[in-house]
């Protein structure tokens, strides 16, 4: 009886003392002013952004270069669903370039002049080396008739922390936006 007490004692101490991290959350953001690219009234639609079954969680993953090895960080998450804040973001980066043009979520019965769809292989790094964002994009019509498409391939520094590597993810996507709107210009 003596020693259950005893044992008891000890787990309550530990449990008192023991210490849970905090949780961090991070959004992915706008970090710049994108360039004016047409000031025509144009309507660009933008699909739900295709991502990896392992990204979809949030849990920040990380990987290191083209190892097979994930790292999940259980108290850096990401704020909101990954894939909307992608789509979020994008939508705000077009909005930017295309001052005069309605730019939303594609709606079901819509028949938008673009419609924006962007699968992402690889959004990844490893802290103090390298952020990677690789993929594919298209642009069609209201028809579904590809208009253009292009892959893009973005490196970064990731930097030390998971703050540095969220600012690192948004500059490439920032990118790619940018790609994106240059190309929607390129067909009006």
């Amino acid at each position: 009886m003596k020693k259950i007490l005893i044992l008891a004692t000890v787990f309550v101490l530990f449990g008192c003392f023991g210490h849970t991290p905090n949780s961090k959350f991070y959004l992915l953001e706008n970090l710049k002013e994108t360039a004016v690219v047409s000031t025509k009234n144009v309507n660009i639609a933008v699909t739900d952004i295709g991502l990896p079954v392992y990204l979809q969680k949030p849990q920040i993953v990380l990987q290191n270069g083209s190892s097979p090895e994930l790292k999940i960080s259980e108290f850096n998450r990401w704020a909101s669903d990954l894939t909307s804040m992608l789509q979020n973001t994008l939508i705000e980066d077009l909005q930017q370039a295309f001052p005069n043009a309605e730019i939303k979520t594609l709606l079901y019965g819509s028949h938008p002049q673009f419609i924006v769809k962007v699968n992402i292989e690889k959004l990844s790094g490893w802290l103090g080396k390298k952020a990677l964002l690789t993929g594919s994009f298209q642009i069609v019509n209201a028809q579904n008739k590809v208009l253009a498409e292009q892959n893009f391939a973005k490196k970064a520094s990731a930097g030390k922390t998971y703050e540095t590597y969220v600012k690192a993810q948004s500059k490439l996507w920032a990118e790619v936006a940018d790609e994106i709107a240059t190309r929607i210009k390129g067909l009006m």
